[in-house]
């Protein structure tokens, strides 16, 4: 996935998805996320797969319980966070609410 200290910029707007393989709806949080930050400038799309030890690590730091799990970060701080299959509407206006 990559550190989110590492994003470009305080301001950068980061959209990372918590997934695992064997979770049906992980797939399209993915897909939902792409799309949007396709359609939305000033979005990165982190992934963070579970399946493996950096990933479960950046989980457990996180507190990630549920999976999928989005968290919108604005450089280091996290802004918001959705548990679950969000509808694709809310999602992005969310993101919107938080591009600046």
């Amino acid at each position: 996935m990559g550190n989110i200290q590492n994003a470009d910029s305080k301001k950068s707007l980061i959209l990372s998805v918590f997934t695992h393989p064997a979770c049906s709806g992980c797939g399209a949080a993915v897909e939902m996320g792409w799309e949007l930050v396709q359609d939305l400038e000033g979005i990165q799309l982190k992934t963070v797969k579970l399946e493996n030890r950096e990933g479960l690590e950046r989980a457990q730091q996180c507190g990630i319980k549920t999976i999928p799990t989005m968290i919108i970060y604005r450089g280091e701080e996290e802004c918001e966070r959705m548990v679950g299959l969000p509808k694709k509407k809310n999602l992005e206006e969310s993101l919107k609410r938080y591009l600046v």
